[in-house]
């Protein structure tokens, strides 16, 4: 192979470009990224850079511009990838300025907004980007009115750092609990009370009928429960949808996402996908999209030794981890359904563990700053331990003489 095309540079696309040239692929590199910005951690978006966004943390990004001329990586920043071409045997990717490469490995979400009612004022805000948060910043200043449509991980960040900043938060969320889907209902309903505590004002099983506006901006939301709620800004946090077009434009297997295989191989042997726009096998069973950090990170590391040739088996459990206000939250696995849940700790003082059990497989486990848990926690899961509700509350057992038992 003497060259390959990273569609993407974003997390996945700049970790897939480091296990490369790690691996010692001497071949020519292209990376292609729709932002101006080399590859940058994707995290401090909704806290730092939203707190101060013209000083943004040291490590925002993943490597310095003399790392990519030392390795002799093409950059294509500022620069979209219109096209696929499948041809040949091999394939060309075509960029929207006609330069292009061999090879490519598509990787990459956009804002979902299809749920939301009627015409959004240009001013509507969405987080995904660095620009997105920069442009975001503007608006929370001391004493504004906002409103977050939407409480999964994203909105949840975005309104403790508004609250952070001294701003009125209201949050608007179709489901009765914030992060339902991450957390499950008891845990929602805790984190939702925290918030509440916070200052957040939380309209649940709610959700949005219109919007109101002024000189061409969101002056207000209107709420399917009848309430109107005044702004100076919106922000719609309703999740992300997996940019599958270049996929399937070229005749790409795609479903919710680019379908790999544990090789991180799609329907066409010579193309790769990692990170949040791949469907991938389950660690459970079953297959679905992974829209965590880590698996961006682990599994573009893992297509690029694949593309490589090397031997590759990528299924690992979910984990994710999300920081608001003085909560430290990480969760590992699943919630299987009727889980029987053992709690080590008590949830009144924000510091626990929570395991959640099929029969006595340990499928899940949260962890409020209780960081160091997790890492067993996270061996458990991924070893399919099996154990006892009640030795898992138990305290005065060890959680490391359980990953020994564990085998």
């Amino acid at each position: 192979m003497r060259s390959i095309a990273i569609v993407g540079a974003n997390l996945a696309g700049g970790r897939a470009v480091e296990a490369l040239r790690q691996a010692g692929f001497d071949g020519r590199i292209t990376l292609i990224g729709e932002e101006p910005w080399r590859p940058y951690e994707r995290p401090p978006l909704s806290k730092e850079v939203l707190w101060d966004p013209a000083n943004v943390p040291d490590n925002f990004f993943l490597q310095d511009e003399a790392w990519y001329d030392d390795n002799r990586i093409d950059m294509r920043l500022g620069t979209r990838a219109e096209a696929i071409d499948l041809a040949g045997g091999g394939f060309a990717c075509r960029a929207a300025n006609g330069s292009g490469g061999p090879d490519s490995a598509r990787t990459g979400a956009m804002p979902a907004s299809s749920t939301l009612p009627g015409p959004i004022a240009p001013t509507s805000l969405y987080l995904r980007t660095r620009d997105d948060a920069t442009r975001m910043a503007l608006d929370l200043r001391e004493g504004t009115s906002i409103v977050i449509v939407g409480m999964g991980v994203i909105g949840a960040e975005v309104a403790a750092s508004a609250v952070k900043l001294g701003c009125k938060v209201t949050v608007v969320e179709p489901m009765p609990v914030p992060m339902e889907r991450a957390l499950g209902r008891r845990f929602g309903q805790w984190l939702g009370e925290e918030h509440r505590k916070r200052g957040v004002a939380t309209h649940f099983n709610c959700g949005v009928t219109g919007f109101r506006f002024s000189d061409n901006r969101v002056s207000a939301v209107e709420a399917d429960d009848g309430t109107v709620i005044p702004c100076d800004a919106v922000i719609v946090g309703v999740g992300i949808v997996p940019a599958t077009s270049l996929a399937r434009d070229a005749g790409i297997e795609v479903n919710n996402g680019i379908i790999v295989d544990r090789r991180c191989q799609t329907s066409n042997l010579a193309v790769f996908a990692a990170g949040d726009v791949a469907e991938q096998d389950g660690f459970f069973g079953g297959r679905f999209r992974q829209e965590t950090y880590q698996n961006a990170a682990d599994q573009a590391q893992a297509a690029a030794l694949a593309m490589l040739g090397q031997e590759v088996s990528y299924c690992k459990p979910m984990w994710y981890w999300s920081d608001q206000f003085d909560l430290n939250i990480q969760f590992c696995g699943q919630i299987p359904v009727e889980a029987e849940v053992a709690i080590r700790g008590e949830m009144d003082s924000n510091a626990f563990v929570a395991f959640f059990l099929a029969g006595e497989a340990i499928e899940g486990v949260l962890t409020v700053n209780r960081a160091p848990d997790m890492g067993v926690g996270k061996r458990l899961v991924e070893r399919r331990a099996r154990a006892s509700a009640a030795s898992l509350a138990d305290a005065g057992m060890s959680l490391r003489d359980l990953l020994k038992q564990a085998g």
